[in-house]
């Protein structure tokens, strides 16, 4: 059997310099001038090949520099980037990307004002991009629990298909939408014809995030829970909401960890409209959820 299926599977993660502890599940440095410096690379690569053709690419890196800058005290400027590619029998079934840039003022205290970029796609959800940035501010409360809200300026651009015969979303009324291209594909197994059309949008989003982090057993468990909702400022029905959550665990390797990591996430576009996939000529559906459970080794 294992003459015909090949497997490859290689997980790296590197992170530099010993754990220190601002959020216990990160690595840190400290330079001479007092600043924490935290960097994190991660790698991952599986391949199958035989009766069952998969290939799946995941790399991310994570920079954050903390400490004073200039009359500004207590500064936090960070930087992460995050990509996934996976195939299976030579069609993709993940391709996103982010790109996510922030700079918090007192980052540690009580009060917390900061500025937000993001950069990013994700084609599964026929988002071929999205880009948002603006400013915020997060207020720590009690018991590891801390409220954050930003106001941001959006522009995206989604993928979808539109049966020509069955006409199910009026163009028309798209007054915010741009349409950079259209491509006309017939399915033959059907006996139909679908125009595959991007279209952007430019809007403001609120975006509030409730999240509760708290360490426990001298920081070896570390349970992080954060929720997003984000509405369009002029349509409250039209929204996004993000589950995540995060839970390290310490093992007797003091190098090594255990990760459990969930993901729920809702677009409330997909709910009230029956909007095709450009690729696969399916439905998109409003909910995707995502679970994993991996080692992290720090050397």
């Amino acid at each position: 059997m294992f003459s015909k299926l090949h497997t490859l599977s290689i997980l790296f993660i590197f992170t530099m310099a010993p754990i220190l502890g601002q959020d216990g599940d990160s690595t840190e440095a400290e330079d001479e001038g007092g600043r924490e410096i935290i960097t994190r690379v991660d790698l991952s690569f599986s391949q199958e090949k035989g009766n069952t053709e998969y290939l799946s690419k995941y790399y991310s890196f994570y920079f954050s520099l903390i400490g004073d800058a200039g009359p500004l005290q207590d500064t936090e400027f960070s930087f992460s980037f995050s990509r996934s590619v996976d195939r299976l029998d030579g069609e993709s079934f993940m391709d996103d990307q982010s790109l996510i840039l922030k700079f918090d003022l007192w980052a540690n205290q009580k009060l917390s004002p900061f500025l937000f970029f993001e950069k990013s796609f994700d084609k599964t959800i026929g988002l071929s991009d999205r880009l948002n940035y603006g400013l915020g501010a997060k207020v720590g409360t009690f018991m590891g629990l801390s409220l954050s809200y930003a106001f941001l300026a959006e522009k995206e651009t989604y993928a979808l298909a539109i049966i020509d015969d069955i006409q199910i979303i009026d163009i028309s009324e798209m007054e915010d939408w741009e349409l950079h291209y259209e491509e006309i594909a017939y399915d033959t197994t059907f006996d139909t014809t679908y125009t595959s059309i991007d279209s952007t949008s430019e809007f403001l989003r609120h975006s509030i995030r409730p999240k509760f982090k708290i360490k426990l057993f001298d920081e070896n468990i570390v349970f992080d829970y954060r929720f997003y909702f984000k509405p369009k400022v002029e349509d409250f029905n039209d929204y996004l909401l993000e589950h995540e959550l995060k839970i390290s665990i310490a093992t007797f390797y003091e190098l090594l960890t255990v990760d459990l990591n969930y993901s729920h996430k809702y677009n409330s576009r997909y709910d009230s409209e029956d909007i095709l996939n450009p690729d696969t000529y399916e439905f998109y559906k409003p909910v995707d959820e995502s679970i994993s459970i991996g080692l992290s080794f720090m050397f």
